[in-house]
């Protein structure tokens, strides 16, 4: 699938998109790549396909959590190269995986490089807010919002628009048992995003939700919308429960202290 240059620009500022939101637009979970995925689709035609190979990537990413001084995985570059690439080929998720794996932690490493080489700008922010330059220092500012947006739209637009007809070439010159292998991975990685997950989030309190809920999924009929609104039904009920057993608490103590 060739794509035109407008299309290729167009991806490359999704992927700038991704760097940006966090430090320009607020937290807005643009770099998700069920957001990636629907907006790469959106360009090139496919939206419904670029949604559905976005979720299965948020799947495989929903572990991918930076902890103490470990660097997280880029994700929304990966995602938006990965998704793009996968469209472009007529291909599943194992090829947005083969290829958004390897981008995500090559962004990541530019990252921490940039980061390190413009790390001067902040002694220079620093300055300028001693002297009470505002003027000086929101071109600091600005310039972070430059070097992102080529950062990260030149490289992916290189990657999407000079790359696809090699992408796809590379492909489908591959032996069927790595394609094989490749989307095995693929189905196993969601589940190793969410062990990952689950060794954040887990408690041994929280051990007999997790438990049930996997009951209803693996030997009941319900669905995913109907498993997902009686955990929250017995969220909320938890909820109350706490809520009233703190008042408890809280009264006993008032009165305690009238006396």
């Amino acid at each position: 699938m060739e794509i035109s240059i407008i299309q290729g620009l167009l991806i490359g500022l999704v992927a700038a998109l991704t760097a940006i939101e966090g430090d320009f637009l607020g937290e807005s979970k643009f770099r998700e790549p069920l957001v990636t995925g629907f907006l790469v689709g959106l360009i090139l035609g496919d939206p419904v396909q670029g949604t559905i190979i976005g979720g299965q990537l948020q799947l495989i990413w929903m572990g991918a959590t930076g902890i103490g001084l470990s660097a997280q995985l880029d994700i929304g570059c990966g995602g938006t190269i990965g998704a793009a690439f996968a469209l472009m080929t007529g291909s599943g998720v194992e090829v947005a995986v083969a290829l958004g794996l390897p981008v995500s932690i090559l962004m990541q490493s530019l990252n921490v490089l940039k980061m390190t080489a413009l790390s001067g700008l902040m002694h220079k922010a620093d300055s300028y807010a001693r002297q009470g330059n505002t003027k000086a220092m929101a071109r600091v500012h600005w310039s972070g919002f430059f070097i992102d947006l080529v950062e990260y739209t030149l490289p992916t637009f290189v990657a999407v628009y000079l790359g696809s007809s090699v992408v796809e070439g590379l492909v489908n010159s591959l032996p069927q048992w790595v394609l094989n292998g490749m989307s095995a991975v693929s189905v196993l990685l969601p589940a190793l995003g969410f062990a990952m997950l689950m060794q954040i989030l887990i408690t041994p309190k929280l051990i007999p939700f997790f438990v049930f809920g996997f009951a209803l999924a693996a030997y009941t009929d319900l669905g995913m919308l109907a498993i997902t609104l009686i955990a929250v039904s017995i969220a909320l009920v938890m909820y109350q429960l706490l809520s009233n057993q703190q008042s408890a608490v809280a009264s006993k103590v008032d009165d305690e202290e009238d006396l």
